[in-house]
């Protein structure tokens, strides 16, 4: 069967705002405050989190990566607590997937998101069901760019 396969920050859903706050939950428990603007940094969301540590910390003049791995988890935590609080499917998205599904074509999402956290995140949107497979991050030993995350979500 003909797969469409999707990415899910920034393709099918704007989740940067609440990545945003993850990042700062992070930062305000180190005693910095918000170091990351939610529009303003939104490109670096979809980076993922460690992109996000390392800007916030960029700005206090120093990036430590054993800090930013120390930081990492805290993030996905505060990530996991809210993550469905400003995230919205981009207009039309729900459209164009049953359009593909109603031609024909099998859905599937691979996404560097950790994948209980993109599982939690579809099913909370709503639209988990449309997607015949989920490929995270850490589903396979490699992840995107690397071919097997994509060859895995169309198997």
């Amino acid at each position: 069967m003909r797969t469409v396969v999707f990415d899910l920050d920034g393709t099918l859903a704007d989740t940067s705002a609440d990545l945003v706050a993850a990042a700062n939950t992070c930062f305000r428990g180190l005693g910095h405050g918000d170091l990351l603007d939610p529009v303003a940094d939104a490109l670096t969301a979809f980076h993922g989190g460690r992109a996000m540590l390392r800007l916030g910390f960029s700005r206090l003049g120093r990036v430590d990566e054993a800090l930013v791995d120390a930081q990492y988890p805290v993030l996905l935590a505060a990530y996991a607590d809210g993550i469905d609080t400003h995230t919205r499917l981009y207009p039309g998205a729900v459209d164009a997937v049953e359009a593909l599904r109603s031609a024909g074509y099998a859905t599937a999402i691979c996404t560097n998101k950790p994948e209980g956290l993109a599982e939690t995140l579809m099913q909370r949107l709503g639209v988990r069901g449309l997607f015949g497979s989920l490929i995270g991050a850490d589903t396979l030993p490699t992840r995107k760019p690397d071919v097997a995350p994509y060859l895995a979500a169309v198997r």
